[in-house]
């Protein structure tokens, strides 16, 4: 399945949104693929475009923050548990405390009000205090891998898929870790996530020439007492890996030829663009 580069010229005067090279130059957006902009261009290629073209910052949103935070930490413990180091609640808590210092240097967190960022913490400490307590991680078990950073060439549409999956259990067996607000259904989780599985799945065989076990979906629930759910799921199907090659199509051809669309929905009311959006529709 050979994704379609247009090399002939429009018939029609150029879209105000064009910003890319000339066709046969390979834009700076086509150098490699990850699961994130997949899953951004699924969500809106106006979105898209702002993010990984034009490049705009915004604010961090404190929820994004939680999870990062809470994802260093889990990284942290696996590490520890890599190396036989014994489980250590005292020095995770420190580490929380660095880890939250340098992100608040490093972006702008759009806190709503006084005091927000304490609860904040507090939510991510107790949120990883539930895990470590309902983890279904035996503490004696060793990870295959943690924070693996994963890259490979996809021949079919010569480009790199590169990726960071965040445990790999014995047997082959994938961890990702999800913060929410609320427990997903039992078919929103893993439809939510397909794309970035699927990612994985692509990465883990490449790099391994095994097909992976199955997959976890580890979520910390961010309610007043913390939860904790865990979504097992199998190997990624024949057909999953049919959607996400015909997804990758869909993104090189809609890259090419600069299709920046948008999808109007319900995450128009928190899209960090909304604005410059409607201004661009002439709305």
């Amino acid at each position: 399945m050979n994704s379609l580069f247009h090399t002939n010229q429009p018939s029609s005067p150029p879209s105000p949104l064009r910003v890319l090279p000339t066709p046969e130059a390979r834009p700076k957006v086509l150098e490699y693929l990850s699961a994130s902009r997949l899953k951004c261009w699924q969500t809106c290629r106006r979105q898209f475009y702002f993010r990984y073209v034009e490049r705009i910052k915004t604010p961090t949103a404190p929820a994004l923050f939680i999870g990062q935070q809470v994802h260093e930490i889990l990284k942290l413990h696996n590490w520890s548990r890599w190396k036989d180091e014994p489980f250590d609640p005292e020095w995770l808590k420190s580490e929380l405390d660095d880890s939250w210092e340098d992100g608040l240097a490093a972006d702008h967190i759009s806190w709503k009000a006084a005091g927000d960022e304490a609860k904040a913490k507090e939510q991510a400490w107790a949120m990883l205090e539930a895990y470590f307590e309902e983890s279904p991680v035996p503490p004696s078990e060793n990870p295959e891998g943690v924070e693996v950073e994963v890259e490979c060439h996809l021949d079919s549409f010569d480009i790199r898929l590169i990726g960071i999956i965040d445990l790999v259990r014995p047997r082959g067996l994938i961890v990702d870790y999800k913060t929410a607000a609320r427990a997903p259904s039992s078919s929103a989780g893993p439809q939510q996530h397909a794309t970035q599985l699927s990612c994985y799945a692509l990465l883990f065989r490449e790099s391994t020439g095994m097909q992976e076990s199955g997959f976890e979906l580890h979520y910390l629930i961010k309610t007043k007492q913390p939860k904790i759910l865990v979504t097992s799921l199998g190997p990624m199907s024949e057909q999953l890996q049919s959607e996400l090659f015909q997804l990758i199509d869909d993104y090189l051809e809609g890259i090419s030829a600069e299709a920046w669309i948008p999808s109007p929905g319900q995450h128009c009311s928190w899209c960090d663009h909304q604005t410059a959006c409607l201004r661009m529709s002439g709305l």
